[in-house]
């Protein structure tokens, strides 16, 4: 440290002279003092920091470790939610191997169906809109349609249903999209219509051209 160099410094310009005058002495006790002081308060602030990563590095376990409980939890409790789904299916299928009847099946799917969605609706589960506009954090667009009648963007078709989770996209609504087609030019159309008056013929023309191939 400062200090040792300090020392071995003061030594050898000792050998080198005679004893040093009073003021000299002072001064170097001054300094020396200075250093321990500045050594001291090193040593102090070193300590303190290393107190100071040892208790991030407990408070980033602590916090990985409530957070695992935390997700436990969660999907203990999801799980939980789901288990009346999971009977009626067992209960679905056991009906079924003594009743062929379709429309009861259709009907038993359907119930089913309306409990498991029930249960991810309280667990914050959203389908995504799918009426208007497409939008492109809500919506991904699988196919476009040239349609005049409708406005560029306007969807279609819904080829797979998204979802939210609370207001949270987890999947995107697949989707076909309009594309509105381009008008015509006005020339091009002006054009045709010149040609085809070119190409008529009036019945005084047709009458004469009829007696010349007679001849």
């Amino acid at each position: 440290m400062l200090r040792d160099r300090w020392r071995r410094w003061r030594t050898s310009e000792e050998d080198t002279r005679n004893e040093a005058p009073p003021e000299t002495k002072q001064t170097e006790r001054s300094i020396e003092e200075l250093l321990a002081a500045k050594d001291k308060e090193i040593a102090e602030l070193t300590d303190t920091l290393k107190r100071l990563q040892a208790e991030f590095e407990n408070f980033k376990k602590r916090n990985e470790k409530d957070w695992s409980e935390k997700v436990k939890v969660a999907t203990q409790q999801l799980m939980t939610d789901l288990l009346p789904v999971l009977d009626s299916f067992d209960k679905a299928i056991e009906d079924s191997r003594d009743d062929g009847n379709v429309a009861s099946m259709r009907k038993g799917l359907e119930g089913l169906y309306r409990q498991f969605l029930k249960t991810l609706q309280r667990d914050g589960l959203k389908e995504i809109s799918t009426k208007g506009k497409f939008d492109p954090f809500m919506h991904e667009a699988l196919m476009r349609e040239e349609r005049g009648d409708l406005e560029d963007g306007e969807i279609l078709e819904v080829f797979q249903k998204g979802y939210m989770l609370n207001s949270r996209p987890i999947r995107p609504a697949r989707v076909k999209v309009a594309k509105k087609k381009e008008a015509e030019p006005e020339d091009l159309r002006g054009k045709e219509g010149l040609d085809n008056d070119d190409n008529r013929i009036t019945g005084e023309e047709a009458r004469e051209r009829e007696g010349q191939d007679k001849r």
